[in-house]
């Protein structure tokens, strides 16, 4: 967070969380290397939707712009695993997971580049500060995150996120993009 950054949002989503800050809009149909030319900067955040639903046109991006020495990063909601050779080349993968989806939350830790954010809140997706008391002891706390839910730049539960994150010893991330009206 507060590190300058190319976000490519990918479209489509195999969830559809209800309240998701991400608005289904009309994008621009581009292939990879089209894609790939269009970015600029140094660091680009792939995300989504579920960036995992276009795994061929996703390895393709990820290639041609790790040929081009870029630093790269995702964030996807863990339900589709991505072979090896493509997250090798992230720096970080944030995996989101969303409470009742079907993700191994016992196989993405494993890879050292891979981060859990845990999404805090009143929505039937996110996560309870009960069920992340049992969750978190079992994976590796130095990258393990929690956010509070919010659309509203006042975040009112974000204290009760940074409560529980001090109390299991973890990270907190806030909503930048929100507190600052999406900037």
């Amino acid at each position: 967070m507060g590190r300058p950054a190319t976000f490519v949002r990918l479209a489509g989503c195999n969830l559809g969380c209800e309240g998701c800050d991400t608005p289904l809009v009309a994008g621009r149909d581009l292939a990879p290397a089209e894609l790939a030319e269009a970015i600029s900067g140094g660091r680009v955040v792939i995300t989504g939707g579920e960036p995992a639903l276009q795994s061929d046109d996703l390895a393709e991006l990820v290639y041609r712009l790790s040929q081009r020495g870029l630093e790269l990063h995702m964030e996807t909601n863990g339900t589709i695993s991505l072979p090896d050779d493509i997250l090798s080349k992230f720096c970080y993968v944030v995996v989101s997971p969303k409470q009742g989806s079907a993700v191994e939350l016992e196989s993405w830790p494993k890879r050292e580049n891979v981060h859990i954010k845990f999404v805090m809140g009143p929505r039937s997706w996110c996560w309870s500060e009960d069920k992340l008391s049992k969750i978190i002891p079992t994976l590796p706390r130095d990258r393990v995150w929690i956010m509070p839910f919010g659309t509203d730049p006042e975040m009112k539960d974000a204290r009760k996120a940074w409560d529980l994150a001090l109390r299991l010893g973890v990270n907190y991330s806030d909503r930048l993009h929100i507190r600052l009206r999406r900037r």
